[in-house]
């Protein structure tokens, strides 16, 4: 050995690369102190105890062991096909590494979909979605791969459970919601098809039924991109009357894998998908060989039932999103507070202060505007939503999972830029995070078609006037000085928009449609500027602590303040300012605000 290698090995030389934290010092939970007031602040207070102690250990294991199974399973153990046995008969079968089987086991038993239906067995009662979202927060930290199944599994039980016959929930709900490994079903959804896409009305895959069997058919057809292949349970479009064309001819059909009678059922997977990320989760090319599928509720409503699993979907991939863009930060606050340069630690260069505060900013606002949606969500779910709640909610899902998934993308990039050179190396987690990021922007629908179905919601349920009439409702609750600056401009804004929507429907189909991506940017933009409006309105009264204030006011710099010469000319420098009370969480006194020129108005 070299002496210089030598001096290298015991850290003699030159020792300015971040050394990786002590895994037993890593705590996703722990380490975010905006999830403890997410969950205070949606979680019922019977909740709060239990909940903190179960995402204080999902916290520890997704910083840990999952971490440490995803990196392997990224680079080295992904999902493999055995095609054949030794008779060479096919047996499709997938295959995965034994360390993503403990992740199964591990996040599963937590719950994430058990607790949706059956008791919490220390609270004598079930979990909200709220709950199960904030699981996927965690765990989307450090495999959204894997939470691609457990979406899956998630809305598999939430058709069979709401639209299922009672022999399908006997045959099948108790595996889609088990903790147990050995017991559990996971779902799958298999809608995509080759010459549709997202032309879903376009599938050719047929249904017919078998003589002298209520409700079982067989189904022939390809499915061109089926995540989770494999799973036990598929729910599978099919057209069931081919007298009707597109969607309304589409019925929904619970596929086993495995038949009641334990023969294989008549699937096979032609081939894996080779992909840019998500590895952890199959994707296949599907054959349908007259696969015995039992029919889901009415044969008319096929594709009403999967529209109402998608917004399930959707919000799981916003969910992955905000985690990608968590663990971004998490990542880049580290390394840029241990790399030096030019002396110092890299945060302390303003332009370092600006980018992470940037990346700080989107993922804290986006994270409360999702669970702000999401309490929309568990109304629906409870029964104590109303008409408007569900035209918001078709609102607020499509806008959501949008812009989450561009901000997720976004983030991964920024967390490699401030990594330099070293974030573009794999042995970070860097580059795993912007490939997993980047097909977030793709899965569950792409931006054109999330905005087609935000016109579609605008124009059969007016979302947008229940949107209007919610943010109207929710300024006229906000008491704190610090809050009317950000009044004023929402309704000045909110005018903006609704004269907008009024020109637009006046206008010609392909004038909408091009405005539509810049209509729905604007919605997030007032919305996600009015949940973290609301966020420190709360913690002000609580606490004193104005720190929200701050990000409110440089969201509605960044998003909605027009900004004089170029914004070159006096700026008070907030995040530079305020740098490490924002990355730490930390409070800042109402007083302290009211020194700064930019909330004195509202003094």
């Amino acid at each position: 050995m070299s002496e210089l290698q030598a001096k290298i090995d015991q850290r003699r030389y030159s020792d300015n690369i971040p050394h990786p934290r002590p895994g037993s010092e890593q705590n996703f939970f722990a380490a975010d102190p905006n999830l403890h007031y997410l969950l205070q602040r949606y979680l019922p207070a019977a909740m709060h105890e239990w909940a903190t102690q179960q995402l204080h250990w999902l916290g520890a294991q997704a910083a840990g062991p999952l971490e440490e199974r995803a990196a392997y399973t990224d680079r080295e153990g992904k999902p493999r096909l055995r095609k054949y046995n030794r008779l060479g008969e096919d047996v499709s079968e997938i295959i995965t590494n034994e360390g993503y089987k403990e992740t199964v086991a591990d996040v599963y038993g937590a719950g994430i979909v058990s607790y949706l239906y059956h008791d919490i067995p220390e609270l004598g009662r079930k979990a909200p979605y709220s709950y199960s979202f904030l699981m996927g927060y965690l765990v989307s930290q450090t495999e959204p791969g894997f939470y691609c199944p457990v979406t899956l599994t998630m809305s598999a039980a939430y058709l069979i459970d709401r639209y299922g016959s009672d022999a399908q929930k006997k045959q099948y709900l108790s595996g889609l919601t088990s903790r147990d490994r050995t017991r559990l079903y996971e779902g799958a959804t298999w809608l995509t098809e080759r010459q549709g896409g997202s032309d879903v009305g376009a599938n050719l895959t047929v249904a017919k039924p078998v003589e002298g069997q209520s409700g079982v058919y067989r189904l022939t057809g390809e499915k061109f991109f089926a995540s989770n292949a494999g799973a036990m349970v598929a729910t599978v479009l099919a057209r069931i009357d081919e007298s009707k064309p597109g969607t309304k001819g589409l019925g929904l059909f619970l596929v086993p894998w495995l038949k009641p009678d334990g023969t294989r059922n008549q699937i096979e997977v032609r081939r894996l998908k080779d992909k840019l990320g998500v590895n952890a989760v199959p994707s296949a090319e599907i054959l349908l060989h007259g696969a015995e599928g039992y029919l889901i509720g009415q044969p008319e409503n096929g594709f009403k039932y999967m529209a109402e699993a998608l917004n399930l979907s959707r919000i799981c991939n916003a969910v992955a999103s905000i985690g990608i863009m968590r663990r971004a930060l998490y990542e880049a606050k580290y390394y840029a507070s241990q790399r030096r340069a030019f002396q110092n630690p890299i945060d302390q260069y303003p332009m370092v202060r600006e980018m992470l505060v940037s990346l700080l900013l989107d993922t804290e606002v986006s994270t409360g505007a999702v669970f702000d949606m999401i309490a929309v969500y568990d109304r629906l779910q409870d029964g104590s939503g109303s008409r408007e709640d569900m035209a918001l909610a078709r609102l607020l899902i499509p806008l959501l999972k949008y812009r989450t998934g561009e901000e997720a993308v976004e983030a991964a990039h920024a967390a490699i830029e401030i990594h330099g050179g070293n974030g573009f190396i794999e042995e970070y987690v860097t580059p795993r995070l912007l490939r997993d990021a980047q097909v977030l922007t793709v899965w569950e629908g792409t931006s054109n078609i999330l905005a087609l179905d935000i016109l579609r919601v605008m124009q059969k349920e007016n979302s947008h006037v229940v949107f209007a009439r919610l943010l109207r409702s929710r300024i006229e609750g906000w008491r704190h000085a610090f809050s009317q600056p950000f009044a004023e401009l929402l309704q000045a804004e909110l005018a903006v928009l609704e004269e907008n929507i009024a020109y637009l429907f006046r206008q010609s189909p392909d004038y909408v449609t091009y405005k539509l991506k810049a209509l729905a940017d604007h919605m997030i933009d007032l919305y996600a500027l009015s949940c973290i409006v609301s966020e420190a309105e709360d913690q002000v009264a609580k606490d004193n602590n104005a720190r929200k204030y701050v990000l409110a006011k440089l969201y509605a710099q960044k998003h909605l303040t027009p900004k004089a010469k170029r914004g070159i000319q006096g700026d008070e420098l907030l995040d530079v300012q305020f740098f490490r009370e924002l990355l730490d969480c930390e409070p800042i006194p109402v007083e302290a605000l009211q020194q700064q020129t930019a909330f004195a108005s509202a003094t």
